[in-house]
């Protein structure tokens, strides 16, 4: 039922997308992006006795309230939307309009703010017909065509339909909402860096007794890391792939072999393999294509000093980018080849949702030439011996190891 949803929903939002350039105003916003979700949600805009533009609801002769349609149910309005143009700058300096609606109609119980691609819905969660001041959902259409939405938001949506809208209930969904989005903020703060309330409990269900502070922060990395394969392995579960082995944030070297000096040590670090986990699981989320999917599964890395390459079977063949670390910590350097339609030179973003557009156009390239059972060419495989004696084919450093 959810899927079918989904599908609809992304097939609208490609539609509205597409009619967004052409609405330069309000009224074309309304026409041709407002119009069409109010009638996908299931109401019936031809109706007035269900869907009224320029509806009023005023506090006095003084005070005018006036939102761009109302949606009636029982005779009584339930649901408001104001509309700005399509792409307006922002939302947020035009919720006091629909704020003032929502307070004057005693029987609205939702408000909607939009232009028509980003969508944001308002309850009154705390006191009653006092809109809150933070949506409990919001959504841009533009990430929705791109196959951006999870399922919360998606039944969200769902629960707002004419066949299933309940206006007494809303209020308590909106505060489930908002309750589920503060955990999933928290969650996420959680794994960005484990505090010691967290890591502390679990560290002694793991066996460890006596923890010191010292020994607590040397531990976090760990912790860390296990958070990271543990949602990796449950994507792959789910996409039926195979699971890499896990990857030790300190690799140790073997008694046998005398430790590398300082100087020529490579060792991947908890931001590279965090950087090769995202990469696998962000082209499962993006392919649309079963035989893709399976293709994810040849997907590896080899560390370098200096650079972090994750590659498709192939490591110069099928290079999907290198990663350069940087000092600070702070965002993220990729250099990726043609194949990913970019112009040539280093890619620095904030977020590694950023490179989604490079990197699935490069993995579908390297899929494409490589192709499944292609033997190594002869480069390849001299490359392979060449890293043998500690040399790579480019004249590098030799790898530390690889991802699988």
């Amino acid at each position: 039922m959810l899927s079918e949803f989904r599908d609809k929903l992304t097939e609208f939002a490609k539609r509205a997308v597409t009619a967004a350039p052409r609405c330069q105003n309000e009224e074309s916003t309304k026409m041709f992006l407002v119009v069409p979700m109010i009638s996908f949600l299931g109401y019936d805009h031809m109706d007035p006795n269900e869907v009224f533009p320029e509806h009023h609801c005023d506090f006095s002769e003084k005070y005018k309230n006036r939102v761009d349609f109302a949606i009636f149910k029982g005779g009584e309005p339930v649901i408001a939307i104001e509309t700005k143009p399509a792409n307006a700058p922002s939302l947020r300096d035009d919720r006091g309009q629909l704020r003032s609606y929502f307070n004057a109609a005693r029987t609205v119980k939702m408000g909607i703010l939009t232009d028509g691609l980003i969508w944001e819905f308002y309850a009154d969660s705390d006191e009653p017909n006092m809109m809150d001041a933070n949506p409990f959902l919001r959504f841009d259409l533009k990430e929705v065509a791109r196959g951006k939405v999870d399922d919360s938001a998606l039944e969200g949506l769902s629960s707002l339909g004419k066949a299933v809208f309940d206006p007494d209930n809303i209020g308590a969904e909106a505060k489930r909402k908002h309750i589920y989005n503060s955990v999933l903020a928290q969650v996420g703060a959680i794994f960005a860096d484990p505090p010691e309330e967290f890591s502390r409990p679990l560290l002694k269900k793991a066996g460890i007794g006596h923890i010191s502070q010292k020994a607590l922060d040397e531990y976090r990395p760990l912790i860390q890391a296990a958070l990271r394969e543990f949602i990796s392995r449950q994507i792959l579960h789910r996409l039926d792939l195979p699971k890499p082995d896990a990857a030790v944030p300190t690799p140790t070297v073997p008694e046998s072999q005398p430790a590398p000096s300082a100087a020529d040590a490579i060792v991947t670090t908890e931001r590279e393999l965090a950087v090769y986990a995202w990469t696998r699981q962000r082209l499962a989320f993006l392919v649309r294509d079963d035989t893709l999917f399976a293709e994810i599964a040849a997907v590896d890395y080899r560390d370098y000093q200096g650079k972090f390459v994750v590659f498709y079977k192939m490591e110069r063949k099928g290079r999907l980018f290198e990663f350069v670390e940087s000092k600070t910590g702070a965002g993220y350097r990729f250099l990726f080849p043609d194949e990913s339609g970019l112009a040539p030179g280093d890619v620095s973003v904030t977020s590694l949702t950023e490179i989604d557009e490079p990197l699935l156009a490069v993995f579908k390239a390297r899929v494409l030439a490589i192709g499944k059972g292609v033997e190594r060419s002869g480069a390849e495989k001299a490359g392979g011996e060449r890293r043998a004696d500690k040399t790579t084919d480019t004249g590098e450093k030799a790898p530390a190891g690889t991802g699988a």
